[in-house]
């Protein structure tokens, strides 16, 4: 199982920061990749490298104490590691310069918005979600990638690849047993919107008792950075953004809701835990039943919805195959870690 505490910090560092084979610091340089020139970085990371200009851009969201330290101190459950562009120079292309000085001033600003370093978030060229899913039902120390994403807005190519490549590299510095993931799509949860509303409703008073006990935790630990609400709003909508494709008729499409990243973007920033008790490990969901697997019904897994969602989703998931990731039903059904909607499950075993 995985270690805990400091046991788990240390760990980390370990794989983050080592002269010869950090993950992101090597000889005290960040790590960049040779296929695009982007450096691997952590959000917070992210954040305190770029400080003073989202400070510019944003507002007072991004400012901080003198004292207080940005970057990664402790973790939690989930890490979000993203590929920066740290040059001097923009990266605009030609085609959108030229659009830029024939627009309007409305549309010239939402262009660069989109496009240009004057907003310090369009240097994350992309992002990766991971969560650690380690429960007590399966016994083995487990991770997920809960998102994968490289923006619209650049002209940078082999992103994806790279980040499902860190996300391995992670995994097995980490002593990770497996990778796990759920293909999300817009047809799968079809059928669980009113328990979605419920959870909703939950998650709400939820919400209001981590802001009390976050604002414990300020006043606790002065010398931790933690974002404010606002700020927890600009990086979901930047980051959710940058999920955006458009389909055959130009119509923008997203697979995951905004809520989701920003809820994923606070566990990371706040160090949260699967596990109310740190020192125990996380119960897990719940295992899911089928009643008949050889005629699932149409929002089991295997049913209509998810044959709908799979079909949908049939390039990307050969894109995970091509990384080493073979569709495994037994992760959705008994292996804990995630909800029952009928997402397609893929699995990477390293061990």
């Amino acid at each position: 199982m995985k270690a805990t505490g400091l046991g788990n910090w240390l760990n980390f560092a370990g794989a983050m920061w080592d002269d010869e084979t950090g993950l992101v610091v090597r000889r005290d340089k960040l790590r960049t990749s040779a296929k695009n020139g982007l450096s691997y970085m952590t959000l917070r990371d992210f954040i305190s490298r770029w400080q003073g200009e989202l400070g510019e851009y944003y507002g007072g969201e991004f400012w901080s104490h003198e004292k207080e330290l940005i970057t990664d101190s402790s973790i939690g459950d989930t890490m979000i590691f993203c590929m920066v562009d740290n040059g001097s120079e923009d990266h605009l292309p030609d085609e959108i310069q030229k659009k830029i000085r024939k627009a309007g001033k409305w549309r010239r600003d939402k262009l660069k918005h989109q496009w240009s370093y004057v907003n310090p978030l369009n240097r994350i060229h992309g992002y990766i979600i991971l969560k650690d899913v380690t429960n007590k039902e399966k016994g083995k120390h487990v991770l997920s990638i809960s998102s994968i994403c490289s923006t619209y807005f650049t002209k940078k190519r082999g992103i994806g690849t790279d980040l499902m490549k860190f996300a391995k590299e992670y995994a097995t510095r980490m002593g990770y047993s497996d990778i796990v993931l759920e293909v999300a799509n817009e047809y799968s949860g079809i059928g669980f919107e009113e328990e979605e509303s419920e959870e909703e409703s939950e998650e709400e008073s939820e919400e209001e008792s981590e802001e009390e006990s976050e604002e414990e935790i300020d006043e606790e630990t002065e010398t931790v950075w933690y974002p404010c609400d606002s700020a927890i709003d600009i990086l979901g909508d930047e980051f959710w953004k940058k999920c955006m494709r458009k389909n055959n008729r130009g119509i923008p499409e997203y697979n995951l809701e905004q809520e989701y990243i920003e809820e994923s973007i606070r566990d990371y920033m706040f160090c949260e835990l699967n596990s109310e008790d740190p020192s125990i490990v996380w119960e897990g969901t719940e295992k899911i039943e089928i009643l008949d697997e050889d005629e699932p019904g149409e929002s089991e897994y295997g049913g209509f919805w998810y044959k709908k969602g799979k079909k949908s989703q049939e390039r990307l998931m050969k894109f995970y195959e091509m990384h080493g990731y073979k569709e495994d039903p037994d992760v959705h059904l008994n292996w804990c870690c995630f909800s029952e909607v009928p997402y397609p499950t893929m699995r990477l075993s390293l061990k």
